[in-house]
């Protein structure tokens, strides 16, 4: 078998295969050399884990081209055509493999972490993905470069290529090769799992030991997986009573829980008021960036510091991910971020219990204004079967306006919104509008009208200034508008700007301002430290209109809540967690549990094993998850549900 592996046709899959091995050795070096250092404990077993996933990842990737040649007749192989073409092959296959480091070493930077479901979201949608990687980094100049290194190891590796046509590979042998190279591959596909790179407490560290090509496969495996059969479970029966007790709040009818589902009434605990709702999820805002959140010599966010002495602010909010539709979904449909891809980008998304369907039914005008294209990461198409009954997106803008790859600048998107706020005013009609902001996204372009980049801040920073600046004119024109006096705004992040941090879950990358702002009817300058998730917006904002309804949100009002009850949920790769008081329960695959303290520093110390109170945690966690998973794939999450006693046969979506 050495023989015909050096001395045919297959050595062109061996230099393949240990081309990739070298090519991952060397980006799992760089990466630890560059984001981990090499004194840090576990970087060795780190180095020896990795190789594991690298040689799985190379048989997978030499799959192909081992059973080309395996198929291919003898004649063809020597014809010079075809050699002519496998000489093409190889140099495009070291490019490959060399531009595939490179993007993942940018990934990591951003990310913290190999290729997971946010690369599988930004796959689907090629043109807003590519367009931002030429704006943001020197593309041109890497391919090129890319390109004479493929060229100069084809060179070099040349006499060694040429060896591929010593000697012909009898058909018998061929079969024979493949019968063994499938199975060392069935085999190792089998005993290597994502349990085999947590080589340590350090998440940063677990994922620089796993490998790009395996993270990614079993992101795209599990984007749509159910929950059952890969996290802890319990009987329904069980997980609902228990939700029936984390849901209950100060505004919910004593007794009035649907069994078997979250369906509740909430009874109005302040007077009515049928104003309008104005929702603006700021890209990337995270509570690092506001000065009156985290203090520095220069605040970067002097509008929205101003704006929260004007109205309420929670100081201890999370978002649900660290995705924009993980903001959507939270801020729409208040439920739990289940494992894998939001439920914006996943089948049987439509017709959902959510807060632009419940304020439609109320007679409410429903409006979404984005700056770029809606078909991207399916927040159209959510939104249009969620209640949003006309969107603005990029198309709607004159000609001439500011874009970047993610589409019109923030000043463009907020003066688009005050235009058509003021025709669903002229209606007589109450208006629920949600507002998506891009410009605080990498390449971090902005038109300098009226606000100049600062040279001595980096391009977030100033980025970061220009989405304040926006906002602040947002507000103080809107001020000058007829329906501002009658409207409520939420004005907040939709998640942090970046992951970074070796903890599992790395809090302080989803920590996010939430502020609700109305003078007059939100209380001016007031700051409440009440633990809080993004998907808590929707039912304090009908908390504050004073209606009354059947809920079924697995958020709670915020303004009525016992600050000691505060809770956040949050997804990160491909574990779910909950976060209460100084306790953070993580559930994982395969039905792993884990349990940690929380410091002021937002640091995880593992508890092992739990007391009472933390198995009680990692219970409240199990039920809000399964029960979101169940409610979801069942159908009792839908505006109109099915009879209860119907639930429990129906089949999940997709």
């Amino acid at each position: 078998m050495t023989r015909l592996l050096l001395k045919t046709r297959y050595r062109f899959a061996l230099l393949f295969f240990l081309f990739s091995l070298g090519i991952s050795l060397v980006t799992r070096l760089a990466l630890l050399s560059t984001h981990h250092g090499w004194t840090k404990p576990w970087a060795a077993t780190a180095l020896a884990v990795g190789e594991v996933y690298d040689l799985l990842a190379a048989l997978w990737l030499t799959l192909p081209l081992f059973l080309f040649l395996t198929v291919l007749p003898e004649r063809w192989f020597q014809t010079r055509w075809l050699r002519a073409a496998l000489w093409f092959y190889s140099a495009a296959a070291v490019f490959a493999l060399l531009f595939v480091s490179v993007i993942e070493g940018f990934f990591f930077a951003e990310f913290d972490g190999r290729f997971n479901f946010v690369a599988v979201d930004y796959l689907m949608f090629p043109t807003e993905v590519v367009t931002n990687i030429w704006e943001s980094y020197p593309t041109g100049w890497i391919v090129a470069g890319l390109a004479v290194l493929s060229a100069g190891a084809v060179f070099l590796m040349r006499h060694q290529i040429r060896r591929a046509w010593d000697e012909p590979a009898h058909p018998l042998r061929r079969a024979q090769l493949t019968a063994l190279y499938a199975g060392v591959l069935a085999a190792a596909t089998w005993t290597v799992s994502p349990s085999l790179a947590q080589v340590s407490q350090d998440r940063a560290l677990n994922e620089i030991a796993s490998n790009g090509y395996y993270t990614f496969w079993m992101a795209l495996l599990g984007s749509d997986a159910p929950y059952e059969g890969i996290y802890a479970t319990r009987p329904m029966v069980t997980v609902t009573e228990r939700l029936h007790r984390l849901l209950d709040e100060p505004a919910a009818v004593p007794a009035s829980f649907v069994p078997g589902t979250t369906r509740r009434q909430i009874r109005a605990l302040g007077p009515a008021r049928r104003m309008n709702v104005v929702i603006v999820l700021e890209e990337s805002l995270g509570s690092e960036f506001i000065g009156v959140l985290h203090p520095r010599p220069r605040s970067l966010t002097p509008q929205f510091d101003a704006l929260s002495r004007e109205g309420t602010l929670f100081t201890h909010a999370y978002s649900t991910g660290n995705r924009t539709i993980r903001a959507i979904e939270a801020t729409t449909a208040s439920l739990p971020p289940l494992p894998g891809v939001s439920i914006v980008r996943r089948s049987g998304s439509e017709g959902l219990f959510t807060l632009p369907s419940l304020l439609r039914s109320q007679g409410y005008q429903t409006l979404w204004v984005y700056g770029g294209r809606a078909l991207f990461d399916g927040m159209g198409g959510y939104l249009k079967s969620n209640g949003v009954d006309r969107i603005v997106e990029q198309k709607h803008y004159p000609k001439g306006t500011f874009m970047t790859a993610w589409g019109a600048a923030d000043e463009s998107i907020f003066d688009q919104a005050l235009v058509e706020m003021d025709r669903m005013h002229a209606t007589g009609r109450p208006f629920y509008t949600l507002i998506l902001s891009v410009s605080n996204h990498r390449p971090f372009d902005f038109p300098e009208t009226e606000l100049k980049g600062d040279p001595n801040l980096k391009g977030r920073e100033n980025a970061v200034r220009y989405a304040d600046h926006s906002l602040g004119r947002f507000i103080r024109q809107a001020k000058s508008h007829a329906f501002f006096s009658n409207t409520l705004f939420v004005l907040m992040g939709d998640h942090g700007a970046r992951v970074y941090g070796a903890a599992e879950i790395p809090l302080p990358s989803y920590e996010v301002p939430i502020l609700f702002y109305a003078p007059g009817v939100i209380p001016a300058g007031k700051r409440l430290a009440t633990l809080a998730s993004s998907m808590d917006v929707p039912p304090t904002v009908v908390g504050a209109l004073g209606l009354s309804y059947e809920s079924k949100f697995f958020g709670r009002d915020l303004f009525r809540l016992d600050p000691a009850e505060g809770r956040a949920l949050m997804t990160h790769n491909n574990v779910v967690a909950l976060m209460q008081g100084s306790r953070l329960a993580v559930l994982g695959l395969r039905g792993a549990t884990e349990l940690y303290d929380v410091t002021p520093e937002s640091e995880l110390i593992p508890v092992n094993p739990p007391d009472a109170a933390g198995h009680a945690l990692i219970e409240d966690a199990i039920a809000y998850y399964y029960g979101a998973d169940h409610a979801y794939r069942s159908g009792a999450y839908a505006f109109t549900a099915p009879p209860v006693e119907q639930l429990a046969h129906r089949q999940p979506p997709g």
